[in-house]
């Protein structure tokens, strides 16, 4: 694990970044939750830091881990929420969406137990392998002719992703690690930030459709069925090994382009601080 801070420009960026518009604009409605997300991930985890620091199974390797990762999704909060404002720039309202993901993140800190805490981290977690598998193994069709910062931005988050994929598991394993609280978990997440994602897409869907002609509707939504439709064929393999009682990220396959996109990323970095 590493953390690693690329220089992104996205003064630019047009919101609808990829010749799929609807494609981009489901990725820019997760990337709006995402510094939400990222603040909570790392909350749970520093009360973990603290509450589990005389316990012999909290290593030093795991608290190493667990540190690089804070500082990881440290950077990825900083970065989303510059690669967001570009839908406050394109006049897209999304003020009240982000004060919505924060009151109900703060309020599952205020109520829920650190064993669900970290069972709904672990949940969220178990879907960056597929995503990294997706980003540079399966999606080069889809990715033609998109702005590189954009698709450097998800490229980066997700080399990351897949990098730490086993912190969060390690981590509700030494809180809790029961079956029932993982699966309970894993569905509670999956349909708390998948609605997250569909009201702000219908948003900015709504403000760029609401500019179209019937024509340009009607194959506005026919790419929308079609994004949708690969995005679900690429993670419900994924969903039935969760379900497995042997579940563990520790077997999750390595992407092609995962080490190679890693070498350019980090020379990037270096050549930019040098």
């Amino acid at each position: 694990m590493k953390v690693r801070r690329p220089n992104l420009d996205f003064s630019t960026t047009p919101a609808r970044w990829s010749p799929n518009g609807e494609f981009a604009q489901s990725y820019n409605a997760s990337s709006l939750w995402i510094p939400s997300l990222e603040r909570f991930l790392n909350r749970v985890l520093a009360r973990v830091l603290a509450q589990y620091r005389d316990d012999p199974r909290l290593t030093p390797e795991l608290q190493e881990q667990m540190r690089i990762f804070i500082r990881q999704e440290s950077n990825h909060t900083a970065i989303h929420d510059s690669f967001n404002s570009i839908l406050a720039r394109e006049g897209y309202d999304t003020a009240p969406f982000v004060k919505h993901f924060d009151e109900e993140f703060e309020k599952m800190l205020e109520t829920k137990p650190l064993a669900f805490l970290t069972a709904y981290c672990e949940g969220f977690e178990t879907f960056g392998p597929p995503s990294a598998l997706a980003w540079f193994d399966k999606m080069d069709a889809v990715l033609k002719d998109a702005r590189p910062e954009a698709v450097d931005l998800w490229k980066w988050h997700l080399l990351e992703e897949y990098e730490h994929r086993t912190v969060c598991h390690d981590v509700f394993h030494l809180v809790h690690g029961g079956y029932f609280v993982r699966i309970y978990a894993f569905f509670y997440q999956m349909f708390h930030l998948g609605g997250f994602t569909k009201m702000v897409n219908k948003h900015l869907l709504a403000v760029d459709r609401a500019k179209m002609t019937p024509e340009e509707l009607a194959v506005s939504k026919k790419r929308e069925k079609k994004a949708a439709r690969a995005q679900l064929m690429r993670f419900l393999p994924r969903l039935f090994s969760v379900l497995s009682p042997f579940y563990t990220p520790y077997n999750s396959p390595e992407p092609l382009g995962w080490k190679p996109y890693r070498d350019r990323i980090e020379a990037d970095i270096a050549r930019a601080t040098a």
